[in-house]
Formats: structure tokens, sequence, C-alpha cells
């Protein structure tokens, strides 16, 4: 028997080492993505995080190549609870000391990672080489749940599992700070992965650039991919000789040619540490960019001498760093300086450096009078070292707020088509609302993204604080109502709405908390609580707020507690029902009635407003507020405040304007003067009456767009012929000079045309509106206006008359490559008193219509001709392929592609659509592009056999798409369809489907709207 004891002993002791240390009795599930209670299991033990990356980007490599250190501090069972813990409740800072040695025998937890492999390309996405403090680890070859018997491994040896899109660490752990080191390869795609290749066609170079919100960090590399376990980076870059590299820090230092056996040279750049921030604000880009500086936005940390050195290489204030001298005059100025707030450096690909330097003074403005607004509302200093902007070709966002280095879209940016006041007022909301997010979003982050309006409801309606500072003459709050609120009252008024707080249960769906919600009605709510509270008051507590919770995290509870110091009340039910319940109120106000104040004395009559407050969702909501009543009387107006606070509350005068006895009835109440109010507010008939006969005469410009809103409204409550609305709308933008006011009645009125009109009204219509249209197009005074109607009559063309004039525009010379009208004319179209018509017949093809002098861009013919294709004009096929001939951008590339999505045909229509979810390779930017014209609302037959296949791509879109591309292919789809057997399929796919996920669910609901009024309204009229 002696001869086994030994061997027997020996196995024995390789079983119990190697038998995995049992789970922690409070170890949440590990399931895939990040659930809600694994982060607040890890919040609550981990702590000062530290992430070393050093990353290698080759030319046309599939896959990113790095090495990562992270450290974390592990609290024990002893010690578990104390200190910071993000979404426990208390806010994380960041930068946690590490805690005490904890006690003889108390549990250690595990470290479990994030890790997720990209869905058909999970051969990419390899670890390697790790260790944990200092020790090899190995990974066992079997999950957890599935193995038989322990693996069995050498005495002293250590192992992780890979379990469930995560890296568990059990053994090696220790009390107090860890280090796991590891190598990894991830894909670099050019679509539908955290790290994206583009390939610019015009001169074939390469750019790399990362993009991690909401979670997609750990498909780079891993990580804690929860915003709350915010950490410092330190990152180093290996790429291409000649590209430029940036990320959330300055450069600390360079190195040139780093060079490898048998592989191309490459560069090298060490970054500064980064401040804690988390993981999806976490960025790198690198390509051959063209860096352009702000001069001015430097100088105030320059000797007056330096600085006027600095400034003889500007030009206009902006200059190319590749200028050799700029470059070695700030090199040997500022490369021994410690990181400080530099100067702003914009980054275009090389291709469009030109396109994009007439429009380089006017960004750098917009930007650098953002941050300097910002500090002074916020009292808190631009909170990063520095701020780059890169301009990203084809971004699937308008903008990502990374910290200290934001990504912009391109072309919204460098403009592809002339701009109107609409499209220069779009790029500097932009450019704000990133601005703005360096704070509340950057610096101060929701513990979790069921708090995601946090950052976003405050990014937008600071934006427009900053706008109506900078630029006074866009008229803010105007645009506020006419853009944010109208897009909020959307979806607030639908099924399909949701709360501004939307729990999530897991980040693989915090996608679904992005739509109107998040960035529309929580900015409105934001509005509201200023005027309820008071401009001062609501400062006061939003400043504290940012102070409080520096560099860590929050809620939306901290964020009314400080609502309730600075005004001293209690705000926890009437923030309750703003943040927590769905839907809106609607108003409506009754005509008054006479009655007699008083009993003594002579006859005194007074004519109360009675306002009605109901719940959109039926649900009982109280929705408190204020909002200013404007009551019009033959002697003039009077403004008064409301109070609105419960369902069917009757509000006698004395509550609204006190004093006030008048002995006629108002001609015209309206009870959201100002806009501070959020709901439906539906004025009485004799209101409405009023309205529609004297629109035109009321001479302020935002209650004359408020009361085109009140008419439309109107329309989609059913109470208003939308052929009236039209004939209004054709009565009166002859006359009407502000261009987003325009803009938006005439989008309402083609809704109201596709949508809600009978075919023979339509019919009857149609021609009337074209001409309102073309006329304006030709005659409007300035050029912003006549653009603005120009792309008002290529959306409803369709005559023969109007196809005619689309392609005599299309023979006239394109718009110079830098944005400017061509100087052909004997004076700048911008500059004329009176558009210049060319006469009948002045071109080659004679007897043509006159058409208006506007400079058309690329992406404005590539419109014409996909608004031809659509309507099946039968030059447009020609037209399409001389276009392509003389425009061969990538961006006209892709015009192309999405203006062949318009023909009508059966085959055609089934080509894209296998393109739309087969086709790997195609980039979404592609897809979004082309998914519009392919649902051309005059194509409804042909797309409806269409519409419960795209409804049943929903679940894969949800996993494998970015953010909004969901929200784009659900509206595209469900708007180019009007009819009853459409929303039958609809309803039918939601009955057939009751598993279907809650937020994909209430997203059909929420896009079926339109269809559900359409039958509604036509149905009535």
């Amino acid at each position: 028997m002696r001869k086994y004891l030994l061997p027997a002993i020996l196995l024995i002791t390789m079983t119990t080492i190697s038998q995995p240390r049992p789970p922690s009795a409070t170890l949440p599930p590990i399931e895939p993505g990040v659930s809600l209670e694994l982060a607040k299991w890890r919040a609550e033990r981990y702590s000062d995080v530290r992430y070393k990356l050093n990353l290698t980007l080759e030319k046309m490599s599939p896959v990113l190549k790095g090495t990562i250190e992270i450290r974390v501090v592990v609290r024990d069972a002893a010690t578990t609870g104390r200190g910071d813990a993000g979404i426990s409740g208390q806010p994380t800072t960041g930068t946690q000391a590490s805690p005490p040695a904890s006690a003889r025998g108390a549990e250690i937890p595990p470290i479990i990672l994030d890790w997720r492999k990209i869905k058909g390309h999970e051969e990419k996405s390899t670890i390697s080489n790790v260790s944990i403090n200092g020790r090899a680890v190995v990974l066992e070859n079997h999950p957890v749940t599935e193995a038989a018997t322990p693996l069995l491994r050498k005495e002293g040896s250590l192992a992780y599992r890979e379990e469930n899109e995560h890296l568990v660490f059990r053994d090696g752990v220790v009390a107090g700070e860890n280090v796991i080191k590891l190598d990894f390869t991830s894909p670099i795609l050019t679509s539908g992965s955290a790290i994206t290749r583009y390939i610019d066609k015009e001169d074939g170079s390469e750019y790399i650039y990362s993009l991690f919100v909401p979670s997609d960090a750990s498909t780079a590399f891993p990580v804690f991919d929860q915003p709350d376990l915010k950490a410092r980076f330190q990152l180093d870059l290996r790429f291409a000789n000649g590209w430029n590299v940036v990320s959330n820090t300055a450069i600390r230092s360079v190195s040139k040619a780093w060079c490898d056996d048998d592989k191309p040279c490459l560069d090298g750049a060490e970054f500064h540490e980064t401040k804690p921030m988390s993981t999806y604000v976490f960025a790198f880009a690198a390509g051959p960019f063209e860096a352009f500086v702000d001069a001015q936005s430097g100088t105030n940390y320059l000797s007056s001498s330096d600085r006027e050195r600095y400034k003889k290489w500007a030009d206009k204030n902006v200059i190319s760093i590749s200028d050799s001298g700029a470059e070695k005059f700030k090199e040997s100025t500022f490369e021994k300086s410690p990181p400080k707030p530099d100067f702003t450096t914009v980054y275009v690909r090389k291709s469009q450096a030109a396109k994009f330097k007439p429009h380089a003074a006017e960004v750098f403005r917009l930007n650098r009078e953002a941050i300097r607004y910002f500090e002074e509302y916020f009292d808190y200093k631009f909170p990063f070292p520095k701020y780059d902007l890169v301009l990203i070709p084809e971004f699937p966002f308008g903008g990502m707020e990374h910290a200290g280095a934001t990504f912009l879209r391109e072309s919204s940016i460098i403009f592809p088509q002339e701009p109107t006041r609409n499209d220069h007022i779009s790029r500097a909301l932009l450019i704000f609302h990133e601005a703005s997010h360096q704070w509340f979003g950057d610096t101060v982050t929701m513990r979790w993204f069921d708090d995601l309006w946090l950052k976003e409801g405050f990014a937008t309606f600071t934006a427009y604080k900053a706008m109506e500072r900078i630029m006074p003459e866009m008229m803010a709050w105007k645009v506020f109502y006419e853009r944010v609120k109208q897009a909020a009252y959307q979806t607030d008024s639908t099924r399909g709405t949701t709360a501004i707080y939307q729990p999530i249960a897991n980040l693989s769906a915090a996608k679904s908390a992005y739509g109107n919600i998040v960035y529309n009605k929580a900015p409105t709510f934001l509005r509201q609580a200023e005027f309820y509270l008071g401009e001062d008051k609501f400062q006061t507590a939003v400043r504290a707020f940012l102070k409080k919770h520096e560099f860590g995290n929050a809620g939306w509870e901290d964020l009314v507690r400080g609502f309730e110091v600075a005004s001293k009340q209690d705000l926890k039910e009437w923030a309750n029902v703003w943040v927590k319940r769905p839907g809106l109120p609607k108003i409506s106000n009754e005509v008054p009635i006479q009655t007699r104040v008083g009993d003594f004395g002579p006859p005194l009559y007074s004519f109360p407003a009675i306002f009605r407050s109901s719940d959109s969702q039926g649900i009982g909501n109280r929705w408190q507020q204020r909002s200013k009543a404007l009551i019009r009387y033959d002697a003039g107006d009077e403004v008064c405040t409301l109070l609105l606070c419960k369902p069917g509350l009757v509000f006698a005068k004395v509550n609204i304007c006190d004093g006030l006895n008048f002995s006629k009835s108002p001609e015209f109440i309206f009870p959201n003067y100002g806009d501070y109010g959020y709901g439906i507010f539906l004025p009485d008939e004799k209101s409405r009456d009023y309205v529609l006969k004297n629109i035109q005469n009321e001479k302020d410009p935002f209650l004359r767009s408020m009361m085109w809103g009140a008419l439309w409204d109107s329309v989609r409550e059913g109470e208003l012929d939308p052929s009236v609305f039209i004939e209004t709308a054709i009565r009166n933008l002859p006359a009407e000079q502000d261009e987003t006011m325009s803009a938006s009645i005439a989008g309402r009125v083609g809704t109201a045309l596709n949508y809600y009109v009978s075919d023979k009204t339509r019919e009857e219509l149609a021609p009337r509106i074209e001409k309102v249209f073309s006329d304006k197009m030709r005659t409007a005074p300035t050029l912003g206006q006549r653009i603005t109607f120009y792309r008002a009559f290529l959306n409803v063309a369709s005559s023969e008359n109007a196809r005619s004039m689309l392609k005599a525009m299309l023979s006239e010379p394109p718009a110079s490559a830098g944005g400017q009208p061509d100087e052909r004319e004997n004076h700048p179209v911008g500059e004329a008193p009176t558009p210049l018509l060319r006469k009948e017949g002045s071109q080659k093809d004679v007897g043509t219509p006159a058409v208006p002098a506007i400079p058309l861009k690329t992406k404005d013919r590539f419109d014409i001709v996909t608004r031809l294709l659509i309507l099946g004009d039968p030059d447009a096929p020609r037209l399409l392929a001389e276009l392509e001939k003389t425009e061969t951008s990538d961006d006209a590339k892709r015009y192309a592609y999405a203006a062949r999505a318009g023909i009508a045909t059966a085959e055609n229509k089934a080509k894209y659509w296998k393109d739309f979810t087969e086709n790997k390779e195609i980039s979404e930017s592609w897809i979004e592009a082309a998914f519009g014209p392919w649902n051309s609302i005059r194509h409804s037959e042909l797309t409806l056999p269409y519409l419960e296949r795209a409804l049943k791509e929903l679940p894969n879109h949800k996993r494998n798409r970015k953010i909004f591309f969901v929200n784009g292919w659900l509206g595209a789809f469900i708007s180019g369809q009007r009819s009853e057997e459409a929303l039958a399929t609809i309803n039918k796919f939601l009955a057939d489907n009751p598993s279907l996920d809650r937020d994909l669910r209430l997203k059909i609901l929420e896009n079926a709207d339109l269809i559900e009024w359409a039958v509604k309204i036509r149905a009535r009229y």
C-alpha cells in the first residue's frame, strides 16, 4: 500500500489546487453584456482603476494589436461597502485610496472584466500572455457551468475563465491593488465594430477611429465597461509613418521610425495620463489628418510678444500646422510646457482640408465662445487639459463627446449643400452640445445608462442657452420650440413613449434609451424646471451639482436634491412625475363665460379663462408646472402666470391674472406664451378661428411660430381639417420671411399632403403647393430663403412642369468647391436685392422654365436625380449616369447608391433589401442613405410586402448596429406606408410576437403612430 501513497497524495493535492475557489455568496450571475446587478456588485468592490494601453495601428491590418495593464483596487469582504460606490448609491471619484488590509480569512472577491467578441468576427478577438500580480495565468478550457471535473494543472499555476463575454479571475487576486497584464487583438472593420476603418476613395488614405459608446470598449480590449467605474488611461500608440494621431490628452513624447523585422516602420506617440473618465468617452483616431489650429484660443496663455509672433502664421486666425514655420514655432514655444489648455485643433482628412478652410474661422469662433460661456455659466474652468475636434467621414452620430477630443460628423461641419439659416443653427448647436458634454457627461457622468438624460438633456438645454448668448440673432428659444419641443411631443403623445428615466437591466439594451425622449423631452423638462424654480436658483443648483460630483458619477436624485437645497422646496413628487412617468399633459382652454364680480355696487364683469389639463396616457399623472398665458383683448394683451398641477383642475381668473376685469370676452387666449410649459396646448374654437384669420398679422416671430404649432396640434388631434392648414399655409407662406419658420411650415404641409388628406384632395392641392414653393425659391429676397423653398419644392415636386424645372436646374454649372456661389452672374447671389432669373430659353434647351439662381452642390444634384428616379422620370437614369461621370468623390458614390434605391421596380427593391440584410461589407451610412429613397411613400405598394420582414430584423439590428440605426430603420420603413393594410401588418406582428423586447415594441408603437393618425384623419375628413 505504501508504494501508492505518495502518488495519491500528489493527485489529491493537484486536484485541490486546481479546484476553483467557491464563488462569493453574493456574486451575481455572470451573463452576457453588463447587468445592473453585476455593475452594482463591482462598484462596491473595485476602485482606483487604471489602464495602460500600448496599441499598434498598422496600415490595412484586419486587427488592432495591443497590450494592456489593468490596475484595480479590490475590497475584500471585510471592507466591501466602505468608501465610494457608484451605482450602489454614492458617487465614485475614480481616485479612491487603497482599502486597509483585509481581516484574516475574509473572502476576496474575484475580478470580473468585460470582453465581448463581435459576432461573425470572433476569430479576430484573442487574448494571450495573461498574468496577475506578476504570475502567469492560463485559460481554463471549459465554462464553469459545464465542468464535470476540475481542470488539473501543475501545482502553483493560476487560471482564469472566459465566461459569457467576461474574463473571470479568482486565482491570485489579493485585497488591495491588483495588476493584470495581457496581450490582445480585436477586429478593425469598415462597419459594425468599435474600431472602424475608413478608406478615402479620393486619395486612398486610410483613417482609423474608435467609438465605444455605450458599452463597446469591451469589444476592443478587456475593461470594466460600466460608466461608474471611472479610470485613468495611459495610451501609447504605434502608427503608420505620416499619420497624425489624437486622443483624450496631449502627446507627451513622440518617437520616429520604430521598426520591426520585415515590417513597415511605425512612429510612436505617448499621451499624458487622463483624468478619471468612463470607458465610453475614451477615444483615439489616426490617419493622414490635416490639423488646423485656432490661433486665438491659446493666446491667453502666451506673452504678448509670443502671441504676435504666432499670429503671423495665421490666416484669418486659422493656420494649418503642416506649415513648417508655424510647426517649428509651436514646437519651440510649447513642447517644454506642462499640459494646459492650449490651442484648439481641428483634424480633417487631407482630401477635405481645402473644403474645411472657408468654414474654419466660424467653427473655431463658435467653439471658443461656447467654452467661455460654459466656464462662466457653470462657474467651472474647462475640465480637461486640451480640447480637439476631429471630423470623421460618415460618422454614425452628429458628434461624440470624448473627453478632450470630440468627434464630429464631417458633413455636419463642412456643409455638403449651400447652407441655410437652419444649417448654420444645426452646426452651432452641435458644437455647443458637445462642448457642454465636457462638463455634463465627461466630468460628471450618470451612474448608469438609465439616467442617460442627465447628460443628453443638459447638453441640449445648455446648447440653446449658449446660442442665446453667442448668436442672439437666431432667436434660440423660438428654434428650441420648433425643433426640440415638437420632436418631444411627436414621441411623447404616442403609445410608444417612455419616461425620461428608462430602467435598463443590462447595458446590452442601452442603445434603446436613445431617442426623442432623452434628447428632446429631457431638455424641455429642464427649461420648465428653470422657469419653475427661477433662473438663479436653477443655476446655483447646477453649479453645486458639478462641483460636488466632479470626475465622479451621479443620478437624477442627486440633481433634484440640489434643486431642493437651492429653492428650499420639497420637489420629490414634482420631479418624480416629470422624470419617471411617461406621457405629457394636454391642456385645453374653453371660451370664457361672463361672470359678475362682487355682490354690491355697479355691475362689473370678468371673463375668466378656463384651462383643463388631462394626461395623454390616461393614468392620472399630475404634471405640475408653470407657464405664461397670453390673453388678447381689443385694448391689448395681458400676460399672466398659469399654474397647472392636476388633471381636471379648473382655474378661475383670480388664479391666473389678479385684478383683470373686462366688459368684453377675449378674442384670443394662448396658454403657453413664451413656451415655458410642456404639453399639447390646444386652442379653443374661438382662439383657433382668430389664428386662422390673423396669423399673418402677428409681428412677434416667436408667437407666430407657436400659433402655427397650435394649428398643427389641432390637425394632429383631429380637430382641424388638414386641408384647412394647407390652405392657410398657401395664403401666408408667400409673405413669410423667417427661414426656420418657413421650413417648419413647409415640412408640415408635406406631411399633411402625403399622409392626412385624401387622394382627391392631394391631386387638387399639389399643383398649388408646387407653385407657392417654386415661386418662393425664385423670388425670395435672400439666398437662404430661396434654398429653404428649393428643398421644400423638391420634397413635393411631381408634375411634369416641376420635373422640367428640376432638370433645368441640373443644367446649371455646379457651385464652386469652396462653397461660394459661382461668379457667372453679374453679382453674387447672396447680395442681390432681388434674385437673378434666367429668361426662358436662355440656355441651350430653349423653352425650359426660368430657374432660380441657387448654387447647387454635389449633394443637391444627386438629390434632384433621386427625386426624378422616385417619380419615374424617363430622363432620370441618363442624368444619374452623367452625374456619376463628373462626381467621383466618396460622398458622391454614397449619394449615387442611395439614388438608385428610389427606382420603382420589384427587382430593384429586392436587390436593395438583400444589401440591407445580407451585405456585411456595406457601411451603415450607405444603408441609412438608401432606405429613405427605397421607402418613398410613392412606392408604398411595392414596399408593403417588406414591412413585416423589416420588423423581424429589429432584434438583429439592436444587437449589431450602432445606436440610432434601429430608430432610422423603423422611421423609414413605417413612414413609407399610410394604409390600413400597413397598420394591420404592424398590429399583427405585435400580436404574433408577444416576447419581443419591450423597448423594440415601444419603438414600433411610437413610429406606427404616424399611420394610425393618417388612417383616422383621412377617415374623418
